[in-house]
């Protein structure tokens, strides 16, 4: 943002690397020196500033993320095209423009920004900008959903295979996610009912997602069944302390699995009675001659 200042790297967060990596924001009324500047750093993170003339700002704007603006390269017509934009907008200006409420700026933007602020303060704000203004954030959908949401995440392409199959085939949807950014991600941006959460994942291990999504308000009380390769006592201690709903052993069978998820979505989704009643049936399909100590034990190895 300062001129002055030369271009540096940070070490963000990974969460903020989470929500910013893969979105893209419509950069107006800068010059190019600017430009390449912010568009160096945020593409550090794995996001894309896409610079636009004012003519095209509409429909540049619709088609992103976010929207940065600086105040002074634009004409009237183009911030009331910007005002209109169904995405956050974050205004770049002087503190004191904006006191003065040079182009009403001070009402109609997402957030503002003062030009003098430095590159991480412009990071911080692009990661509030998409964090604290999505569009379904008076009205989640979640809310009103007739049939449960998992979300699975696992780098393994087999195993993602047979619970998204196992699941499916009773009715529930599936999303699914190979490494812990886009795990984070996609639990912020669609927020399941229930989270199937490998262990030894690229980028964010399941360890580090869990911990981040119970710092989060809105999915502190999502749960979560930890799926692990071993059955370390440590592994299960540090998802006690992150307080994992489940602790499932892999390969894991379909009875075992759709146990615990029928446990979980039976207390928490709203939709309790007609989905315990679907995971119920095909539960009973999978049961083994086990009895229900002995599957835990066998098939979950948790050591409770």
């Amino acid at each position: 943002m300062n001129a002055t200042d030369e271009p540096r790297r940070f070490q963000c967060p990974l969460e903020i690397t989470a929500a910013l990596a893969g979105r893209r924001f419509v950069l107006c009324g800068f010059d190019s020196a600017e430009e390449r500047r912010i568009s160096e750093q945020i593409a550090v993170l794995g996001a894309l500033a896409i610079p636009c003339h004012e003519r095209f700002l509409a429909d540049c704007g619709r088609a992103c993320d976010g929207a940065v603006i600086k105040l002074a390269g634009v004409s009237a017509p183009a911030l009331r095209a910007a005002a209109s934009l169904p995405t956050p907008v974050l205004v770049v200006s002087p503190s004191e423009t904006i006191l003065e409420g040079a182009g009403g700026a001070y009402c109609w933007p997402a957030d503002v920004i003062d030009e003098r602020s430095s590159d991480s303060e412009l990071l911080v704000r692009l990661f509030r900008l998409v964090e604290c203004h999505r569009p379904d954030e008076d009205g989640f959908s979640a809310e009103f959903r007739k049939d449960p949401l998992i979300l699975v995440a696992d780098d393994d392409p087999d195993m993602l295979g047979l619970v998204d199959c196992t699941l499916r085939n009773i009715g529930i949807t599936c999303r699914t996610a190979k490494d812990g950014l886009a795990t984070l991600r996609l639990a912020r941006e669609i927020r399941p009912d229930l989270l199937l959460l490998d262990i030894k994942m690229p980028r964010m291990d399941g360890f580090e997602v869990l911990d981040a999504l119970r710092r989060d308000p809105r999915l502190h009380k999502l749960p979560v069944i930890l799926l692990t390769g071993c059955g370390d006592t440590p592994d299960v201690v540090r998802g006690a302390e992150l307080t994992a709903d489940e602790y499932l052993r892999k390969p894991v069978s379909p009875g075992v699995l759709l146990s615990r998820v029928k446990r979980l979505l039976v207390r928490n989704f709203r939709g309790w009675a007609e989905a315990g009643s679907k995971v119920s049936e095909s539960a009973r399909r999978y049961r083994t001659p086990l009895s229900g100590r002995q599957e835990l034990r066998q098939e979950v190895g948790e050591t409770r």
